[in-house]
């Protein structure tokens, strides 16, 4: 992991594209990215299009591995995996999928129900439930993040409160809104919440909650 200029929290974090499992090709990305990446901000000093290759590396999506490219900012060094919109960040299910069980769940669907669909693609009957857990962490640290939205909402209703409809894509439009307001995807990261100069939150703090850090005031997004 590279690390950030000095004083600056970030090292790593990822961009989303919108791109579709079945177009997906890391032969052309690892040729077209330049142009794919041109009007994307790096998260660590929100300078636009200023990436070199920096590698690439393999990540699951479900049983199947697929190659990940990363890029490094030339402003301040932080990398960047270029991530595909279909595989959701920090976990190895698709992102349609997850969208599509929180959707049945909050349609009264019974997690075996909702969850069939990961369930075909091989996770343990387990799973389901630990995905609404991950949710409503992502959900409670980006209500601590950014001062808008419903903040007694919860699910869904919280992330169209603050991305305005999502064309029954929430997931993935929290993780470009948070991309373009300079914070990592909620949506699945398995670090702390990464921020442009200030500490790492986890959970909405830091891991001192005594320390200044941990009183990082939330981001007016509005």
């Amino acid at each position: 992991m590279v690390a950030g200029p000095p004083g600056s929290p970030i090292s790593s974090t990822v961009i989303v594209i919108d791109i579709g499992r079945a177009d997906y090709s890391f032969a052309s990305i690892n040729t077209d990215w330049p142009g794919l990446l041109e009007c994307e901000r790096c998260a660590g000093c929100r300078a636009v299009g200023r990436f070199a290759r920096h590698g690439d590396y393999q990540k699951y999506h479900y049983r199947e591995q697929i190659r990940i490219l990363r890029v490094r900012c030339l402003g301040c060094g932080v990398t960047h995996a270029v991530l595909p919109s279909f595989s959701l960040p920090g976990t190895s299910i698709g992102t349609e999928e997850a969208e599509a069980y929180r959707g049945g769940r909050e349609a009264g669907q019974s997690r075996r129900i909702a969850g069939s669909e990961l369930l075909r693609g091989g996770l343990s009957p387990d799973y389901p439930k630990a995905l609404e857990k991950m949710l409503a962490v992502a959900v409670n640290r980006g209500k601590s993040l950014f001062a808008r939205g419903e903040q007694v909402a919860g699910g869904l209703r919280w992330i169209e409160s603050v991305c305005g409809p999502t064309d029954r894509r929430p997931l993935f439009a929290i993780n470009r809104y948070c991309i373009e307001h300079g914070v990592n995807p909620l949506c699945f990261s398995r670090a702390s919440i990464l921020l442009p100069g200030r500490a790492r939150v986890a959970g909405g703090v830091s891991h001192d909650r005594h320390s200044a850090a941990g009183r990082a005031r939330p981001i007016d997004s509005g």
